[in-house]
């Protein structure tokens, strides 16, 4: 039986589930412009973030009594419930965060598109299945949230349908993602198997066969939703052919929540946290090398950047790694609150990038010559990402490095010495392609190119000063925001 204040737990689910429906009927009987549906859809998001501010307030008293978090559903070992933990809370506020930004961008970005009416119900529906599946205390509740995001993400990545390869990315991306979750299915009837309980919190003293082999299932059904390498591949497809604000909620947050589920199953279903933090530590190496390396001959510049977004995953996922391994909750903290701080970040490139593309055509690299002319504003949020992701001060991905470098070196370890020195290499790397992008921003166009400035539309702007804002302030004021990822360590360890 739960009580009547644990219903603040699914208020923000049912606004985004209900706000999907309403659009959708909204946009089947009325027909109306784009701009109606984007101005509804922010005010749905707006309307579940104020949600989530007040199921945030009540969690935290929760935790001063002692509590994990505030819980709707049956918690039994065998029944299902939602569970609005620390980790939850900023997930979902993240994810509705860079909602609203996203609604708000397709009031301008999207007013070409025929397809417009059916774009806002389903990035609704992917939310609302982000922020389920983080909150699942049960493994099939899980599971079917994840699927819920999934299935939404592959319909918005091939929604340009009209161009063949948007259609090879979108069927890649169902490939791909239909394979992690049929893993991850299979996975959850080996623990069922053995358990017989698809509880999320179940520490297995004594694994048998059927448990390791379940848990492992699980691990690389999420671990391919993640695009943890080798199973990243499907990633700068789906990422640099979906339009830019769809790669703006995969890239900044969706990958991030399913890894989140990632470490939640491991840990709920009894890997040893050393032994799970060896582990990330390995992948990190793979994710920060690869995403590197390939992002280094990229041509396309969504297609860097989706490779990018590999490469900050690994920084993550290092982070985190010591912190399980050596057990220093200050890791994990400043891998969460790189994490938080790489969705203001690639929110802000993807969104700067689909404004050269809606404004000038662009796609490569070199199309992007004389951008400060014609479109200054957005050359210096464009230019501010960048240089945020290399990790340039005092910006926010500067800020979240220099926390995992200062915690990473408490250690004095020869294997996180080697993992340091992978770091750094690879965020030296990195700058190999984040200056020249930017050098390309600033430099002279060719003469043949008209180079009159262009009037950006207010639907397009404001997202994009926001979260150039915001990239500046998580940097020049990292505390309240460490305070904020603080929270995820309880629910990780």
């Amino acid at each position: 039986v739960v009580s009547s204040g644990d219903l603040w737990v699914i208020v923000p689910l049912i606004c985004l589930l209900a706000g999907a429906f309403s659009i959708y009927l909204i946009a089947r009987l009325v027909t109306p412009r784009n701009e109606v549906l984007a101005l509804l859809t922010t005010g749905i998001f707006a309307a579940a973030l104020v949600a989530l501010l007040e199921l945030g307030r009540r969690s935290n008293q929760a935790r001063r009594l002692g509590l994990p978090g505030l819980i709707w559903g049956n918690h039994s070992p065998n029944g299902a419930a939602l569970q609005a933990d620390a980790g939850a809370i900023v997930i979902s506020t993240v994810a509705v965060a860079l909602g609203l930004c996203v609604a708000l961008y397709c009031g301008r970005y999207l007013a070409l598109d025929h397809r417009y009416k059916v774009t806002y119900p389903l990035l609704l529906l992917l939310v609302a299945g982000l922020m389920g599946m983080v909150m699942a205390t049960d493994l099939f509740g899980l599971y079917l949230s994840c699927e819920l995001m999934s299935v939404t993400a592959y319909v918005l990545v091939a929604f340009r349908r009209h161009t063949d390869t948007a259609v090879e990315a979108g069927f890649k991306y169902l490939i791909m993602g239909s394979v992690g979750t049929l893993t991850l299915l299979m996975g959850m009837t080996l623990v069922y198997r053995e358990t017989g309980s698809l509880a999320l919190q179940q520490a297995i003293d004594t694994p048998g066969p059927w448990a390791m082999a379940g848990l492992a299932c699980m691990l690389a059904g999420l671990g391919l939703k993640s695009a943890i390498v080798p199973g990243h591949t499907w990633l700068p497809d789906a990422h640099g052919r979906a339009p830019s604000s769809v790669s703006a909620m995969l890239s900044g947050i969706v990958i991030q929540s399913t890894f989140y589920a990632w470490l939640k199953v491991s840990l709920g279903l009894g890997y040893p946290a050393e032994s799970l933090g060896t582990l990330l530590m390995l992948l990190s190496v793979l994710n920060m090398t690869v995403g590197n390396c390939l992002a280094l001959v990229q041509t396309h510049t969504k297609r860097l950047l989706a490779y990018s977004t590999i490469a900050q995953m690994g920084y993550v996922m290092f982070a985190i790694g010591v912190g399980l391994r050596y057990d220093l909750p200050g890791a994990i903290q400043a891998g969460f609150f790189l994490m938080v701080a790489h969705a203001a970040m690639k929110g802000l490139a993807f969104l700067s990038k689909g404004i050269c593309h809606f404004y000038l055509h662009t796609t490569l690299i070199d199309e992007l010559r004389g951008t400060s002319q014609r479109l200054p504003l957005v050359a210096a949020t464009f230019t501010l990402a960048l240089a945020s992701l290399a990790g340039i001060p005092p910006l926010a991905g500067f800020a979240g490095k220099w926390f995992i470098l200062a915690q990473v070196l408490q250690t004095r370890d020869w294997a996180t010495t080697a993992g340091l020195a992978v770091f750094l290499a690879n965020t030296v790397l990195s700058l190999a392609y984040y200056l020249p992008l930017i050098a390309t921003l600033f430099s002279s166009p060719d003469p043949a190119v008209d180079t009159t400035g262009v009037r950006i539309s207010g639907w397009m702007a404001i997202p994009v000063v926001v979260l150039g804002l915001l990239v500046l302030a998580i940097g020049l004021w990292p505390g309240p925001w460490m305070e904020w990822t603080g929270h995820l360590i309880t629910t990780v360890r």
